[in-house]
């Protein structure tokens, strides 16, 4: 078979296990006292035969380097195996990585880490959540300042900060501290969600994709009076408004923070947002809503997607694929297809629909203030932002799974013609790390089996959100932990609220009482803090 042009597979890393946590005494204590004692003198012990201290110039892979160990924020994929990739990055870089699971930062699990003292090497997470924000987790001890550590042992990472001064904005907070080597996506990777719908039904009904909320009215209910479907749309709570803007968007609202005008709004405060969930609990009481919804996982929503019981979600592009695989020895009729995020009005824009910042914080690695083994660890999170390093991580290993072809890198047969079946996306992520990992994402398309993959994320990207996207802003340690004390009682609450008012608990009117009590709850000073994070931020 002849290799294909590489692409970009925007697929998760593969995440790793569940903790175990050693209570073993606390971490906190005097945060200065701390980083001017215990980190600098285990790092000066174990760096004093480093290159870097003898002058000598570094080159890859380290000579006698440590075993460095590793968490992420991801829990719920179990913990693999040495894969393909992880085999290939420790003999490229000369250190060997031990993962230890992965926690997310929002989890109680993660405040008994930081409790236990018992912190990784490399900490990948979403440090822009820290409680009081990432200069806080540096001033009580927990991950280390980088200005310095970057001068010294990450060249390649220092370059990148000086040829992209957007990027050098995004990474630092307003003091102009760097606190961890950052995942950034590529301008084709920001955008990965939306709806996605049967075509097959669609044609066979006489219908057109859905393109206003009008007509998904009429298509969901011709999906339940005449295919039969019990749950017409079936989604988890998560595309409601929080990950994208599901069908808010079409009233010009989504429930999160964004910005208008050069004003931070909160979308759950704006009266369309009242109009949205008139029209959601609409649908839900008439049946064109799964009645599961607010408990539904990943694997239920697979499985109506694939058995008859609903014609449409909204999800990953990854799903479209996934779903037309299923559909080959299940329901060879079965055509799923992205359609564009909803208006009210034909022929208009929607102002909002999912995309994500370049740096939105996620999968970016912090190191230990304490730690040990700080060059290895610096090394290590630079190596991916080297060209070759960058190869590695978008396309695997040269000769294994792509080949160069007139300066390109095209596809070998082991990912276009699997043997064993896999499909390319699949052998990818074993051999590439891809997106959620420190470095900065190649904008290119893995081209996937079925064209509708192929074609999702352009029908997607039409919207205006990229207008009024929240920059990656960093409240003060003062405001942030503020910040972090409010919005503890207005996220769970807010929630509630809405899924009360979609499932009929609550009528429409309880929107007036949600705001009432949103306000009560301090969402004006959240907002204050947030308006000056901003206006900091544009100042930078």
């Amino acid at each position: 078979m002849v290799a294909r042009k590489f692409g970009f597979l925007r697929k998760g890393w593969v995440a790793i296990a569940a903790i175990t946590l050693l209570t073993s005494g606390c971490f906190g204590g005097n945060t200065e006292e701390k980083l001017s004692t215990n980190g600098q003198t285990e790092t000066a012990i174990s760096e004093s035969h480093s290159p870097a201290a003898s002058g000598e110039p570094f080159q890859y892979p380290m000579q006698d380097a440590p075993e460095l160990t590793l968490m992420t924020e991801f829990p719920d994929m179990g913990t693999p195996n040495a894969g393909p990739i992880d085999e290939e990055y420790e003999k490229r870089t000369g250190i060997a990585i031990r993962h230890l699971g992965g926690v997310p930062m929002q989890d109680n699990k993660f405040k008994y880490l930081l409790a236990s003292g018992n912190l990784p090497d490399i900490f990948m997470n979403n440090w822009l959540q820290f409680p009081g924000g990432p200069e806080k987790a540096i001033e009580q001890g927990y991950i280390l300042p980088l200005n310095d550590v970057i001068d010294r042992y990450a060249p390649n990472f220092k370059r990148v900060l000086e040829e992209n001064p957007e990027i050098d904005k995004m990474v630092k907070t307003d003091s102009g501290i760097y606190y961890a080597f950052p995942f950034i996506r590529s301008e084709e990777g920001k955008v990965y969600g939306g709806p996605i719908i049967r075509k097959d039904w669609l044609d066979e009904l006489g219908l057109p994709v859905p393109t206003t909320i009008d007509e998904w009215y009429t298509t969901l209910k011709a999906f339940k009076e005449k295919k039969g479907a019990t749950a017409p749309l079936t989604l988890r709570t998560l595309f409601m408004g929080e990950r994208t803007a599901g069908f808010a968007g079409a009233f010009g609202v989504m429930g999160n923070f964004y910005v208008e005008d050069g004003k931070v709004k909160y979308g759950y405060l704006e009266p369309e947002y009242r109009e949205y969930l008139a029209t959601m609990s609409k649908w839900y009481r008439e049946g064109l809503i799964d009645k599961d919804f607010a408990v539904l996982d990943l694997e239920s929503v697979d499985k109506k997607m694939t058995s008859g019981t609903s014609g449409a979600t909204v999800g990953w592009f990854s799903y479209i694929e996934k779903y037309n695989l299923a559909a080959q020895s299940g329901d060879p009729a079965a055509r799923y297809v992205a359609a564009p995020y909803p208006t009210l009005r034909q022929g208009e824009i929607p102002k909002f629909g999912q995309l994500d910042n370049a740096y939105a914080g996620t999968s970016s690695a912090a190191i230990k203030a304490t730690t040990k083994n700080l060059e290895a660890a610096v090394r290590w999170l630079d190596y991916g932002y080297s060209e070759e390093g960058g190869l590695l991580n978008a396309f695997g290993v040269e000769g294994v799974t792509y080949t160069m072809k007139n300066g390109q890198p095209e596809y070998t047969d082991l990912v276009m013609a699997n043997q064993g079946g896999l499909s390319g996306d699949l052998v990818m992520l074993q051999y590439a790390h891809q997106t959620n990992f420190p470095m900065i994402q190649r904008d290119s398309q893995l081209e996937w089996k079925f064209e509708e993959t192929n074609q999702a994320v352009e029908v997607w990207r039409k919207t205006k959100h990229e207008d009024y996207l929240l920059p990656p802003i960093t409240p003060t340690t003062e405001e942030a932990g503020e910040l972090s004390a409010l919005m503890d009682g207005i996220g769970e609450y807010v929630k509630d609220a809405e899924l009360r008012i979609i499932l009929g608990m609550d009528a429409i009117d309880a929107y007036d009482d949600m705001v009432k009590q949103l306000k009560r709850l301090g969402i004006d000073r959240i907002l204050e803090i947030k308006q000056a994070a901003y206006e900091r931020y544009v100042n930078r």
